[in-house]
């Protein structure tokens, strides 16, 4: 579904603060997979999904998304089947329109716009189900604005408004960085349900290393823009968080040090 081949980006090129963020990074990512990414602080985790998403262009290499070069494709043509769940709650919905209004921008992302009303009762119906699965009594709130949600119903609402029109890529950036962690499990269980359901092509940023090692069929951990390791199957699963570090450090070198990383 997904392809990288010999991917780098390089910011303040030809300055003294020049920085390459991504160092010619090759990565086949099949369909249905759940794939956590880690790494320490400027490993390059973020700078992958903005490039992938089309936020910033690619110094060298090719993306290919379903057999579709996408590499100079501007970032609002990918946005029609790449869905996206940022770190901050606020971000991914428009806070002074209601729940249906958001839903139904969502829903009209991938279709030809035309002159007519873009709620009616069936759509409405539609939604309540949707949002029913959320289990957060969000159904009975349709004409709420979504400013007067919490950061965790917001979430929730963000991942739905993502994956309303089932997007080919999903990638959820740190998407629970910022909630308490009652939230956090929840958001992390509606997650796994959404994506479980709609066998989503998924990359998950995440600071915490459980998270990472729990949640997807794969992990891939990066270093100073590089992959250094890549697990999946039978490998990932029963890994614990001391192991992984070890291996982390064996495979780049260097010793993991990272004030924000959750070890658990």
């Amino acid at each position: 579904m997904l392809e990288l081949k010999g991917l780098s980006k390089m910011f303040n090129i030809g300055t003294i603060n020049e920085n390459s963020v991504l160092k010619d990074i090759d990565l086949q990512v099949s369909s249905g997979d759940f794939i956590s990414i880690v790494g320490s602080n400027g490993a390059g985790k973020s700078t992958l999904l903005n490039v992938i998403s089309g936020v910033f262009p690619v110094d060298m290499g090719n993306i290919f998304l379903d057999g579709q070069d996408i590499t100079k494709l501007p970032e609002h043509r990918r946005a029609r089947f790449i869905g996206r769940v940022f770190q901050d709650p606020m971000i991914g919905t428009a806070p002074t329109m209601t729940i249906e209004e958001n839903l139904s921008m969502a829903y009209s992302r991938s279709k030809r716009r035309r002159l007519k009303w873009g709620l009616n009762d069936r759509l409405r119906d539609a939604f309540r189900e949707r949002l029913s699965e959320l289990d957060l009594g969000l159904e009975d709130r349709l004409n709420s604005k979504v400013e007067l949600l919490s950061g965790g119903q917001r979430q929730a609402m963000t991942l739905l408004v993502a994956t309303m029109v089932k997007p080919k890529l999903l990638l959820l950036d740190e998407h629970t960085a910022a909630l308490d962690p009652s939230t956090v499990r929840l958001i992390n269980e509606i997650t796994e349900r959404i994506v479980s359901k709609e066998r989503l092509t998924t990359l998950m940023v995440t600071h915490n290393m459980e998270h990472a090692i729990k949640m997807g069929n794969r992990l891939i951990m990066m270093d100073k823009g590089k992959i250094v390791l890549d697990i999946n199957g039978g490998a990932k699963k029963g890994l614990t968080v001391e192991e992984l570090v070890e291996m982390f450090e064996d495979a780049a070198h260097t010793r993991f040090d990272n004030d924000r990383a959750m070890l658990g």
